[in-house]
């Protein structure tokens, strides 16, 4: 099957997987002091993710975005369309099929 993906690029992540895992990287490198702490006496106390993520790297700033669960696809897309629909019925409630009059 043919998928029109050059075969070198098949096992090759993409631009955004890359530049996460770098990001990762040096986030594991400049907490990597941290992390041992973590690791070494502060495992039974407290989470990784409270422990470097909420306490160190954001410094107890908004901790919101750590505990986000995100949509699948099938998801998104089951709002986008029941959106779509429910502005075609505010419309057609107005009376206005979408068409100009000239």
């Amino acid at each position: 099957m043919e998928l029109g993906i050059p075969f070198e690029l098949w096992d090759k992540p993409s631009a955004e997987v890359t530049q996460l895992k770098t990001q990762c990287e040096t986030l594991l490198e400049r907490y990597e002091d941290d992390i041992e702490e973590w690791y070494n006496h502060h495992q039974a106390d407290s989470q990784l993710i409270e422990y470097l993520c909420e306490d160190r790297v954001l410094k107890k700033k908004d901790s919101a975005c750590l505990y986000e669960v995100l949509k699948s696809k099938e998801e998104r897309e089951k709002e986008r369309k029941e959106e779509e629909e429910a502005e075609e019925e505010k419309r057609k409630q107005k009376g206005d099929d979408g068409k100009s009059e000239l």
